[in-house]
């Protein structure tokens, strides 16, 4: 099951918890960027390639959620996705990818069903 915000209450709360870090290696940074600039990439991955941008520069959830018009549980959500996959990114580096194949990497576990 999905989670959806129901309440003001759950928003404060929400509000209150602080945003996961997010790192990036240069690689994932210039991945990252390739998706934003390509002119044939879906809406949808280039708005969550901004959004991991913004969280890596710093930018707050609600911030990125202003300036992507994004919901701020969709934020998290990304902003969670990202940190939970880390481990999996970093190893595909140690393997030496190569900037394509760590782009296919980073858009499949964008497109995998979670809920």
């Amino acid at each position: 099951m999905c989670f959806n915000e129901t309440n003001g209450r759950i928003s404060k709360l929400m509000s209150m918890i602080k945003a996961l870090p997010i790192n990036l290696s240069n690689l994932q940074k210039t991945v990252l960027q390739q998706i934003v600039r390509g002119t044939t990439n879906p809406y949808r991955l280039v708005r969550r390639a901004k959004l991991i941008l913004a969280a890596a520069s710093g930018e707050s959830n609600s911030s990125i959620s202003r300036r992507l018009e994004l919901d701020r549980v969709q934020v998290r959500q990304w902003r969670s996705r990202w940190f939970e996959e880390r481990e999996k990114l970093s190893a595909a580096e140690e393997q030496q990818v190569t900037e394509k194949a760590l782009m296919v990497l980073i858009i499949g576990l964008w497109t995998k069903k979670v809920c």
